[in-house]
Parts: C-alpha cells; structure tokens; sequence
C-alpha cells in the first residue's frame, strides 16, 4: 500500500494505491495547519497507516507541502518522495524553460497520453485553467495558463469597491438582472467561452483533431457546455503518479 498526494493551491487529493491500482480516494482543503491535519488524520486511520511503504507528492504549494512532509514524516516514520526534487517525471518537455513547468501539468500530460497515445489536450479547470497540449510521442508541447472560475469571482470583489462576490453555477439567463447576476453569468460564460476558443485555436495550430481530456475542480461544468470535450478524468493527477511509481520501479526503492 502507497499514498499518492497531490497538493494544489486549494485542494489536497489523495489516492491511496494497491500496488498499482488506485484503491480510493480523498480530498481535504489546502489549510494547514488549521483544519486539514485533523482530517487528514481521519483519512491516515481510514487507510491503515501501518500498511503504507510509501508516499509520493506533487506539489504546487509549497508552505502546505513543508508542513505535509514534516507531518507524514512524525506520522508514519516515512520521508516521502517530492516529485521533481527527489523524482524525475519521464516525459520529454519541449518548452523553453523547462524546469519552470508546473508538476501538475506534466503529470497530467504524463497521465493523459497513457490513456490516449496520441496528440491529447488536457484542461486542469481547478484554481487556475491550464490548457496543455502533448504530442504523438508524448511530450509535453507548451500550453496556456488563464483564471480560474472562483479566481476570477475573487478579483472582481477584491479589487473593485462595490462588486460582491459570488458563487458561480449556470446562469438561469445570460443577461443578468442584478450584480450578482451580470457577475455570474460573465464569469460562467466568459470562462466557457474562453476555453472553448482557445482549444479550437490549438487545434488549427497543431493541425489535428486530439483528443481532449478534463480534470480538475470544474472540469465537469466545462465538458457540459464544451462537446469536443472527450473524457472527464477527476483523477487524472493521481493517476499519473501511479505511473510515475510504476515506470519508475519505485516499489523497489528504500523509504529509509
């Protein structure tokens, strides 16, 4: 048994492995260390502790990953592996920085060709919108980087002084009736709309027709509105780790 972590900027996902099958799954709030250590806890004793050999993480957060690995480390007695600093992620990047790439997006990338073997877009719709693309051969090719839906809620109220913030869901109407409304249905639309276009524009540049594949947060609001949407894969990150862990042979490595 294994624990696959994925720390995002909201979020924290975690998928308890079988060896390479992906046994169950949880989600607690990026909030260490105020709530989610109680409840991270609870999901250690759900997942009989003793059992785990190993944990993975990936990250983009990096003060609630300080505080994850200190407190896997007290817990468990287990240094866990940080991908990218202690594991390399077997996918060729074709970008002019390449160490700046997030993990997230190349573990989805990695995650996403294995399902489709051949030129795939992956959208993470989470706190931000990342829209990926990865080759015939599985590289990960560039993308695009936009707000998120309750990033772009929180910067209308913050940085206006009389708009609210609000809680985005599909609008009754397109044409608000009042703030909160005209809010709503900007953000929901301008998002849909936003992502729709761009997705058509990489497939003009690329020349093909990929397959498309959604994770993150928000993915299933953006494939109900978006046909060419193919597949929604809520645990596409975690997935990658797993084949991070199984190319890898990470099974045979000392967690001492």
């Amino acid at each position: 048994m294994w624990l696959a972590i994925d720390i995002g900027n909201t979020n924290i996902h975690i998928g308890l492995f079988d060896k390479d099958i992906l046994h169950s799954t949880y989600s607690i709030k990026s909030t260490f260390p105020e709530h989610a250590e109680t409840d991270f806890n609870k999901i250690l004793n759900k997942s009989t502790c003793c059992n785990i050999q190993t944990v993975i993480i990936s990250s983009v957060n990096p003060e609630t990953e300080m505080f994850l690995v200190e407190y896997i480390q007290k817990k468990l007695s287990i240094r866990p592996k940080i991908v990218k600093k202690d594991i390399l992620i077997p996918i060729t990047i074709q970008t002019e920085q390449p160490e700046k790439v997030g993990t997230d997006r190349l573990i989805n990338a990695l995650a996403a060709f294995e399902r489709t073997r051949n030129w795939t877009i992956v959208i993470d719709a989470g706190t931000a919108i990342t829209i990926d693309v990865v080759n015939d051969k599985g590289a990960f090719v560039g993308g695009i980087i936009a707000p998120g839906i309750d990033i772009s809620s929180k910067a209308l109220h913050q940085c206006t002084s009389l708009l609210p913030e609000v809680s985005v869901k599909k609008p009754h109407s397109v044409i608000g009736k009042n703030t909160e409304e005209a809010i709503n249905s900007g953000i929901y639309w301008g998002t849909i709309g936003m992502v729709n276009r761009i997705v058509n524009m990489v497939c003009d540049e690329i020349k093909c027709h990929p397959a498309i594949i959604a994770t993150g947060g928000n993915a299933n609001i953006l494939a109900r509105e978006i046909p060419i949407i193919t597949n929604v894969c809520p645990n596409l990150t975690l997935e990658g780790i797993g084949i991070i862990y199984k190319k890898l042979g990470l099974n045979k490595i000392s967690d001492s």
